[in-house]
């Protein structure tokens, strides 16, 4: 007897009361926005049935379907008049994701029907059709009103239930048009973070950790409004949904505020306003704590959590902007076309999310069009300026390498020329004073003593040597051939032989390199004396057509382990004479006995 009664009551109700509430189907409009045809009750106890809610008093619905602050179940009933003579199929399409639990009813005449139980709570496999939103296929009998009741269970977080009547053909449009601009922006998305975070270990600069922590955020907001928690699950009935919301929402007010203050000095400026705006943010690192326990997020403590996180996510969004009008007064760098493109990107959140959240803007099915195309925009314009950024910083460490470069020469040079001064010094003192001495002591000894004058003869042979290899040699190009020659012969011994060959070797007229190269090779054949015990030492100087020249070194001595090597100012000296003509140097040894070879290039 109460479900006749029920059905008997709801004739009557949409008869007289509502029948300025009845929409009458037009077959040539293929959308159409239910708002203005909307009837709705609030069960306030959350468990009426079908059946009680028939029976209930319907209020007439005016402005937009959302409710910002939702404590109760919300049911909304349309009633729609089919006029011609044959049954329509129709589309009513929720545009928004994020919804606990839809369950929806139709009812015509003394008929109630279940068509749909749905919402991310619910298998996603229960969607009439694969999309955002919620598709919900309905047939409209003929000649006859049918009402569609739908019960949306979203407690303690806003609802959103805009909801379109459309055709098949206008649902698998706006279906596709969503999805191509979706998967366009999550290209988009992923680029952003990896050249973001690339570009923070390849320069190591903040700001591009700031941006793709930011932008991870709003990653995280939209992922949570488009459902691509379900790309992974079949559902989700802890609402975990909301918690990627909200950290996604702490992300980007968290780090877009140190992104714009690592562009321009936002923070120097505003002290005050900088300090009190981070303690309301560090408040929600706190609530986001306490709701990832799932008994907590499914009560009353996720309406205030929802409520502070929309309130101070809304300021300090609309703050920044405030905040850079004094950096475009001091002229700060980059101040205007921060102001400018955070500017669109807030306008675009705000009209998005927060305005159609407190009911003052009409949605559309196509819900993110506008949040997404002015991430597209924020996207491209912050990726410029950090590109420019990152130039800028590429070329200020370019300068300061070259600088490091040139003090590192100069530090060589002054070293190279220390050591030569040095080297003269001593070679002139034992020429002119222990070579002079020795040669009186030569006049003074008596031939007759043929021993003593052979040491005195040996003697002075060896200090003439010695201060001729110490007393930097200044030869020219046409010199160099006979100094090398003349060295070579002078460190050939019985036990070590020293071979030097010249192939096409170039006239060099820069004194410079050719006193480099000679030291190089005496320094080379001291090791080869001192440490390698080799048989055979090998030079061969190498000209090329292009300006270029080699020396190769080589013997066949034990060899050494170049990585673990001793320290000494043999190779090294080697090495600082090989930068100072600009040339490259590869030294190919071991210690398993077969060898050292020294391969020098530079040009002439």
């Amino acid at each position: 007897m109460k479900k006749p009664l029920a059905i008997l009551i709801l004739c009557v109700q949409s008869f007289f009361a509502f029948a300025n509430d009845t929409l009458t189907i037009d077959r040539k409009e293929a959308q159409i926005n239910l708002k203005d045809y909307s009837l709705h009750f609030e069960d306030t106890s959350h468990d009426l049935s079908i059946d009680e809610v028939l029976t209930a008093d319907w209020n007439t619905f005016s402005g937009v379907l959302a409710f910002p602050s939702n404590k109760h179940v919300q049911w909304l009933r349309y009633d729609i008049t089919n006029p011609y003579d044959e049954v329509l199929e129709r589309v009513v399409f929720i545009p928004y994701h994020h919804i606990h639990k839809i369950d929806v009813f139709l009812v015509v005449g003394s008929s109630i029907k279940n068509i749909c139980e749905t919402g991310i709570m619910r298998p996603v496999g229960n969607k009439h059709i694969k999309s955002i939103g919620y598709p919900i296929k309905i047939r409209l009998a003929a000649k006859q009103t049918s009402s569609v009741i739908m019960r949306f269970q979203h407690l303690y977080r806003p609802l959103r239930a805009t909801t379109f009547l459309m055709t098949n053909d206008k649902v698998q449009e706006v279906i596709q048009k969503n999805r191509m601009l979706i998967w366009f922006w999550r290209g988009v998305f992923l680029f952003a973070l990896s050249i973001s975070l690339s570009l923070y270990l390849f320069v190591r600069l903040k700001l591009f950790l700031y941006y793709f922590f930011a932008n991870l955020g709003f990653g995280f907001f939209i992922g949570s409004q488009i459902g691509d928690y379900f790309l992974f699950f079949e559902s989700d009935t802890t609402d975990f949904t909301t918690i990627v919301d909200i950290v996604g929402a702490f992300l980007m007010v968290f780090f877009l505020p140190l992104f714009l203050n690592a562009l321009t000095p936002v923070k120097e400026r505003n002290k005050v306003l900088w300090k009190w705006m981070y303690r309301f943010i560090y408040g929600m690192a706190a609530l986001i704590l306490l709701n990832l326990f799932p008994p907590v997020r499914l009560s009353k403590v996720m309406y205030f959590t929802h409520f502070y996180i929309m309130i101070v996510s809304g300021l300090v969004l609309l703050l920044q902007p405030i905040l850079l009008i004094k950096n475009i007064a001091k002229k700060d760098k980059n101040a205007k076309p921060l102001f400018v493109i955070y500017g669109l990107f807030v306008l675009s959140s705000f009209v998005d999310v927060i305005l159609p959240n407190i009911g003052l803007l009409e949605d559309s099915p196509n819900v993110f069009n506008n949040l997404l195309t002015s991430s597209f925009i924020e996207i491209f314009c912050f990726m410029f300026l950090m590109g420019r950024e990152a130039l800028n910083v590429y070329k200020d460490r370019t300068i300061l390498l070259e600088k490091q470069r040139g003090h590192q020469r100069g530090m060589i040079v002054s070293m190279v020329k220390g050591q030569e001064e040095e080297r003269n010094k001593i070679g002139r003192e034992l020429h002119d004073l222990i070579g002079a001495n020795m040669a009186i002591i030569k006049q003074k000894v008596k031939k007759e003593n043929l021993e003593l004058y052979k040491i005195v003869n040996q003697t002075i042979e060896a200090v003439r040597t010695l201060s001729h290899g110490l007393v930097t040699p200044m030869v020219k190009n046409d010199e160099l051939r006979d100094e090398l020659k003349e060295m070579c012969h002078l460190f050939s011994s019985d036990t070590q032989e020293v071979h030097i060959y010249f192939h096409k070797w170039p006239k060099i007229d820069n004194i410079e390199i050719t006193t480099h190269l000679y030291r190089i090779s005496q320094e080379l054949l001291q090791n080869a004396a001192k440490h390698s015990g080799a048989k055979n030492v090998f030079f061969q100087f190498i000209g090329e057509n292009n300006g270029a020249f080699s020396l190769v070194y080589e013997d066949d001595g034990k060899g050494f382990n170049y990585q673990n090597r001793k320290k000494g100012l043999g190779l090294k000296n080697i090495e600082n004479r090989v930068t100072l003509i600009n040339g490259s140097l590869q030294i190919d040894t071991s210690e398993k006995g077969k060898g050292t070879i020294v391969i020098i290039e530079a040009q002439y």
